[in-house]
């Protein structure tokens, strides 16, 4: 026995196209109750699809993701673990706009790698720790550089601790390996998504059979 959906829809619907043309019904009435001129605009943009620019389509796909998400999340009955790993991801936010202003744009380009390897960064760290007034993460560091950030001349000695950390952090093996399990003192890197995976391959057999 399959459990039941939302939007009066069987899971057996999902591999019909009948079914489908009622899910996508059902969606565009959800959007209808809650945007009305964005089910307009959607409604629009269906009926005249070479009327709209690449760029003109991404911006109103994006506009629509939102409801879309919650409309998935209501169809499936997951409303609750939606709504907690969304509060999970705006909590982890500062992580990365701290990453991108001041590990990135800062710490990687206006440190040198000697002075990086010059700073003691564990006993910088218990430094960071009583200015956080809290054992040190990098959650805590994020948090505390962003407000820093926002009176830097009142803050200028607690950012300049904050760059020499996060620089030895970046820079030096030992701040690496400190910080190997986190995602905030990582330098970004070129990604292949052709080969995400370490595989071995098999040819013997005349073609090509690849194993993780």
């Amino acid at each position: 026995m399959s459990p039941p959906l939302g939007f009066g829809v069987a899971f057996a619907d999902l591999y019909r196209r009948e079914g489908l043309v009622r899910l996508d019904r059902a969606f565009l009435h959800f959007l209808q109750e809650g945007e009305p001129a964005l089910r307009a605009r959607l409604d629009h943009a269906r009926a005249n699809p070479d009327n709209l620019d690449r760029k003109a389509e991404a911006a109103l796909l994006i506009e629509v993701a939102p409801w879309m998400e919650d409309f998935i999340a209501r169809l499936f009955g997951i409303e609750k673990e939606v709504a907690e790993l969304a509060a999970r991801h705006h909590a982890l936010a500062p992580l990365y706009s701290c990453k991108r202003q001041f590990v990135q744009r800062r710490a990687m380009n206006k440190v040198s790698d000697a002075e990086a390897a010059s700073v003691d960064g564990l006993a910088l760290e218990q430094v960071l720790s009583a200015e956080f007034q809290s054992p040190f993460s990098e959650l805590a560091f994020a948090n505390h550089v962003t407000n820093w950030l926002s009176d830097e001349s009142a803050n200028e000695e607690r950012l300049k601790a904050a760059l020499r950390y996060a620089a030895w952090a970046l820079k030096t093996p030992e701040g690496r390996e400190r910080n190997r399990d986190g995602v905030l003192f990582k330098a970004p890197a070129k990604l292949d998504f052709l080969n995400l995976l370490d595989t071995d391959s098999d040819s013997s057999a005349g073609y090509t059979v690849h194993r993780l």
